[in-house]
């Protein structure tokens, strides 16, 4: 299950020790972009965490008064998911010759 938290530039170091300090959510993968460098309009950082629903919830407390779930989470996915998809293909064209 994926969730998508922001966090204020402010807050990212706090919020990334809080969730890589926890072994169990740790294990997960935890991705960070930049709101601005997907197209998005607010100030801060996405956390994207791909894990059980279970550590889901245990990192909404981690963050709480840190950052809050974004509402518009597939929006933010899906943007992620496309520049990591450009990157394989430009990097398969680099080896590929």
């Amino acid at each position: 299950m994926k969730v998508v938290f922001l966090v204020s530039s402010e807050n990212k170091n706090k919020a990334e020790t809080a969730l890589k300090k926890d072994d169990e959510i740790s294990r997960g993968s935890i991705t960070m972009r930049e709101a601005k460098s997907l197209g998005f309009e607010e100030n801060g950082i996405f956390f994207i965490l791909d894990a059980p629903e279970n550590l889901i919830k245990k990192a909404e407390e981690l963050l709480k008064g840190i950052g809050k779930k974004y509402k518009k989470a597939s929006s933010v996915i899906e943007k992620v998911d496309e520049q990591e998809n450009t990157a394989i293909e430009g990097f398969g064209s680099i080896l590929g010759g």
